[in-house]
């Protein structure tokens, strides 16, 4: 998968309405050299996409404002940022929403997440 070069190298949007799982996933991937961007809804992740687009989002799909489905309408449509992979992470088993990279469901497998973490976002050298 080929990142847009503007994209921040090692930068994650996590987007989760729980702050409790947005604390355990920014603190998670911090303390495996990353640098996380925070969203508490879809509105606020476009917003924080389009000011500096990161490597890859990780999204949860149930939230207010706007919800993750919403927020994968909306970022397919802008060119700027309609590459970003998308790893979704959900309580909801379902089939993986169109446009999306994987699924992980809640609770988080922390091997399956940091494997998909790796593979969409390159850290940098």
């Amino acid at each position: 998968m080929t990142v847009a070069l503007h994209n921040q190298t090692g930068s994650i949007l996590v987007v989760e309405d729980d702050v409790r799982a947005l604390d355990a996933l920014t603190d998670l991937l911090e303390a495996s050299g990353y640098t996380v961007q925070r969203a508490q809804n879809g509105r606020e992740a476009l917003v924080q996409a389009r000011d500096r687009p990161p490597a890859m989002i990780l999204l949860d799909l149930s939230m207010p404002v706007m919800d993750g489905w919403e927020f994968m309408r909306q970022q397919r449509l802008e060119p700027e940022i309609a590459n970003i992979p998308v790893v979704v992470i959900t309580a909801l088993v379902s089939a993986i929403p169109a446009g999306a990279k994987a699924l992980v469901t809640k609770p988080i497998n922390v091997n399956r997440l940091m494997s998909l973490v790796e593979k969409y976002c390159a850290l940098q050298s």
